[in-house]
């Protein structure tokens, strides 16, 4: 625990000092500097329009969690609950997508996109969230293996057909598999630069972590305002883990489930 909260204190005082400060090796300054900079942060903020950065990220980050949940539950339920021919193969082909690196079909895929127009847009970032992503798949179906089939069998009894047992029987039980998953879409959303770097060229539709580039210039970098950045966008993030936390601690076994 103390190897992960010493570099957070690092960052949070670096962001609070000056340039001279800054470079200072003395060992009560680094730690207790005075006096406390806290114009970094105004001066982070008008550096770039960061809070148009930081709602680009936000929204675009929740959409890809809701669209990725749903979309990978939807095909967890398929694998995990209806007996067809070739199910296995099917689901081992999905999980062996995981080992296919994503810049092996980025090319292809810019492409596609750029032909039909999607290109500068947040589409491209959306559109492959419908699909379901291989590990969210993986983990929910894990899961849902673990509910036993009287479930089902009940509520088709009671006249339910297959996507109310899926809406109203199957997922609520899932909450702790789909809470995670959720927390994984958002985080690794939250701090993806590959994709928009790739896909956006337009300021307006930037995100956060393209915002933070710009701190980084050929000829002058003011590290303290940048660091201070860096705290404003870890901000959601903490709150999404203080949030989920609970949920991550029961979920952190889904995978052993059979």
């Amino acid at each position: 625990m103390v190897l992960i909260i010493i570099p957070f204190i690092w960052l949070l005082v670096s962001s609070l000092k000056n340039m001279g400060q800054y470079y200072d090796t003395d060992f009560v300054k680094v730690w207790f500097p005075w006096p406390l900079h806290f114009e970094n942060y105004a001066k982070a903020l008008k550096f770039v329009p960061l809070f148009l950065y930081l709602w680009n990220s936000v929204w675009l980050a929740t959409a890809q969690m809701l669209l990725a949940v749903f979309s990978s539950a939807l095909v967890a339920y398929g694998l995990s609950r209806f007996e067809f021919r070739g199910r296995e193969t099917v689901f081992i082909l999905i999980i062996a997508s995981i080992m296919l690196p994503t810049q092996v079909t980025q090319i292809p895929l810019f492409m596609f996109y750029s032909k039909i127009g999607f290109v500068n847009s947040f589409k491209p970032l959306i559109i492959p969230h419908l699909f379901g992503a291989a590990y969210h798949i993986f983990l929910i179906r894990q899961f849902m293996m673990s509910l036993p089939r009287d479930l089902d069998e009940s509520a088709m009894i009671d006249g339910a057909n297959t996507f109310t047992i899926f809406s109203r029987i199957i997922l609520p039980q899932c909450k702790p598999a789909l809470m995670v998953t959720g927390l994984f879409a958002f985080l690794f959303s939250w701090k993806d630069i590959w994709n928009p770097l790739i896909y956006l060229s337009s300021n307006k539709f930037y995100t956060l972590p393209l915002g933070l580039l710009f701190f980084t210039g050929p000829t002058r970098v003011e590290y303290t305002v940048e660091l201070a950045a860096i705290v404003i966008a870890l901000i959601p993030t903490i709150i999404i883990y203080f949030i989920g936390q609970r949920y991550l601690e029961r979920g952190i076994n889904i995978a052993d489930l059979k």
